[in-house]
């Protein structure tokens, strides 16, 4: 099973086109809030606060508030970028090749799934890093403290959406399918984890509905470590206001959505979608 999770990741890393194909979420949520959205989104907080956030100060929190969604974006998308091979093989039947070794089929679709685990880790990890060297230049307020606590909850977004990831591919059978959905995944899931629009600008009714989904629940919990420094830098009449409009922290109606509830939610989804995933890809394997 290790020699096969080695395989796995080898083979990924070798694909560079299926690399960029996994971070596209992550590119597309950077070059539309960088390249389209910033000067409305940081003219829009210096507007609604009438003053009391200066534009260095709206530009800093935008640019953190990015890197924490574009890293959990990433956490999902390379996940899903690394289980392209599950396909390729199941088209190709290179598991007849696989059966005939001593591997069991729990271990041979482990194998696909930890291999996915552990390249998500590593890709999002240079997101990660990446974003917060560009605020390091850009000398937004950052705190160490929250920049590690933003990291461990990443590698919750990581083990809980490649086994989503999983489990969806686990369901389809030619690579075409899986291509048309690494690309509606990259961009949707964007949407999903309030990247693309901030809380502010969604009807009330929509938000609620976002906020019960696990994305933008993973959004938030990282949102709220890495973006607690800058937070802590504005006025004290703005911290709460900017805190719900930008999404960094959720309610469902009148009901909050507390760090225990969203760490419950992507626990329990890693854990459904874990077995799910195992058991289609045992049974396609035994087909």
């Amino acid at each position: 099973m290790i020699s096969l999770v080695k395989r796995n990741i080898s083979l990924y890393l070798t694909d560079k086109a299926g690399v960029i194909l996994s971070l596209l979420g992550a590119f597309v949520a950077v070059f539309l809030v960088m390249g389209f959205l910033r000067t409305a989104l940081v003219s829009s907080l210096v507007d609604g606060f009438g003053g009391l956030v200066t534009q260095q100060e709206a530009g800093h929190l935008l640019d953190t508030w990015l890197i924490a969604s574009a890293s959990v974006i990433a956490s999902a998308t390379t996940g899903l970028g690394a289980l392209a091979f599950y396909i390729r093989d199941r088209e190709s039947s290179m598991w007849r090749d696989f059966l005939i070794t001593p591997l069991r089929r729990w271990s041979i679709t482990a194998g696909y799934l930890i291999a996915a685990a552990i390249i998500s880790v590593f890709m999002t990890f240079i997101v990660y890093a990446l974003g917060t060297a560009y605020c390091l230049v850009t000398q937004a307020p950052l705190s160490w403290s929250g920049v590690v606590e933003g990291w461990g909850w990443l590698m919750l977004c990581c083990l809980s959406f490649t086994c989503l990831m999983g489990f969806v591919v686990s369901l389809l059978k030619t690579f075409n399918a899986y291509t048309a959905l690494s690309i509606i995944v990259g961009v949707m899931f964007g949407f999903l984890a309030e990247t693309y629009v901030t809380t502010a600008m969604l009807r009330a009714s929509l938000a609620d509905v976002l906020a019960g989904l696990p994305f933008a629940q993973a959004s938030a919990l990282v949102r709220q470590p890495y973006t607690s420094a800058v937070i802590a830098s504005l006025p004290v009449e703005a911290q709460q206001a900017t805190i719900e409009a930008m999404g960094i922290s959720l309610s469902v109606g009148t009901t909050p959505v507390t760090t225990t509830w969203s760490v419950i939610t992507l626990v329990g989804v890693a854990l459904m979608c874990a077995v799910g995933s195992w058991l289609m890809m045992a049974r396609s394997v035994q087909r």
